[in-house]
């Protein structure tokens, strides 16, 4: 079995983390990427896909404005369940040591 390589085992980590140190700056831990903690993977690529999905577009412009629309189209309280969900998906995550 092979051993992951730790980005913390750098020299370029160890700098970083001195200098933060000596300017007192808080670093907190955070898991890593993971698409079930990205709001834009779960709940806002699906959202668009599924408004898009089966058109043609002429230009770059079309493509934009179309997206913009269907971004718009999103109510404010999917937003906000998404990201109430989001949280909780996180606290389990980092509960989990994930």
């Amino acid at each position: 079995m092979w051993e992951k390589w730790s980005q913390r085992s750098s020299p370029k980590y160890k700098s970083k983390e001195a200098f933060l140190a000596a300017k007192e700056i808080t670093v907190l831990e955070h898991p890593a990427y993971s698409p079930d903690l990205a709001p834009t993977d779960f709940f806002l690529f699906t959202k668009i896909k599924v408004t898009l999905k089966g058109r043609h577009f002429d230009d770059v412009d079309d493509i934009r404005s179309n997206t913009t629309a269907a971004l718009k189209a999103i109510p404010q309280n999917q937003f906000q369940n998404c990201f109430e969900g989001w949280t909780r998906c996180w606290h389990w995550y980092v509960a989990s040591r994930g």
